[in-house]
């Protein structure tokens, strides 16, 4: 981590996840810049809304597995009305436009999601969806990146993947990192690439798995993490006195104290 780089970044901050409506947009877009340096000819990766996977066959048609319409019932109830009954005030609510980044190639084919998870992600029905929707994505055999970098509801790969799983991102310390990244291939589906993120430590660069055909490319999340702490002017809002809510654990504790003083920030 570079030595004059304020701490913590936008999504790795445990102070900013109020504001992760703009963390992600400002992340996203430099994501895709990154990406796009690398894409090979006949790729290209844009970020879409309610990604759809298209298969090889045109007459099938596209699964949509970011939403599902369930139709209610129109019946009244069976019993009489009562005498308090109640008319409702009816509110028609748009679902939150969750942006994502897709690589495909040029018919179309849904090749990989990059997925940066926000807190909705992680709790109540949100987790729900997200996972109904990832499981949707591996059948399908579409590559995978995970990327959680919210502390808020845990980990996602404790909530999403089996504890076999968690027990081996822990690793011999038997520690869990306070982020992580998972990648899944669908040419290997029983298996999970893991990325740790320590707060001691710099953001890794991580593989993203495109065709068969295709080398990966790379992601850079310490530049990508850089790049948007600068422009986003996210420090300027930072309240960097304040301690991290969940609380960080005791190591990590001292080592943000003794980072935030070292830099002038407490």
């Amino acid at each position: 981590m570079p030595a004059d780089a304020p701490y913590p970044f936008p999504g790795m901050n445990p102070y900013f996840e109020s504001k992760w409506s703009d963390v992600h947009a400002t992340m996203i877009v430099h994501m895709r810049e990154q990406l796009r340096r690398q894409m090979p000819q006949g790729l290209y990766v844009g970020v879409e809304v309610g990604t759809q996977i298209l298969k090889n066959s045109r007459d099938e048609k596209p699964k949509v597995p970011d939403a599902s319409v369930w139709k209610l019932r129109e019946d009244g109830p069976v019993v009489a009305e009562p005498p308090n009954a109640a008319t409702p005030t009816i509110a028609e609510t748009q679902a939150p436009q969750v942006r994502r980044l897709a690589v495909r190639d040029l018919d179309g084919e849904l090749l990989t999601v990059i997925e940066l998870l926000s807190p909705s992600n992680k709790h109540g029905a949100g987790a729900v969806v997200h996972q109904r929707k990832r499981l949707g994505l591996m059948e399908s055999g579409i590559n995978l990146v995970e990327i959680d970098l919210v502390r808020q509801w845990g980990l996602a790969v404790i909530q999403f993947e089996e504890d076999a799983v968690a027990e081996m991102l822990a690793g011999d310390s038997g520690s869990l990192p306070a982020h992580a990244v998972l990648v899944f291939r669908a040419a290997t589906p029983h298996v999970r690439e893991l990325y740790g993120i320590r707060y001691a430590e710099s953001l890794p660069s991580i593989r993203v798995p495109l065709g068969a055909e295709h080398r990966d490319v790379w992601l850079n999340l310490q530049e990508l993490a850089i790049r948007a702490h600068t422009e986003g002017q996210f420090d300027q809002v930072t309240r960097y006195q304040e301690s991290p809510t969940p609380p960080l654990s005791t190591e990590e504790t001292a080592w943000l104290d003794a980072h935030l003083k070292a830099q002038g920030l407490r």
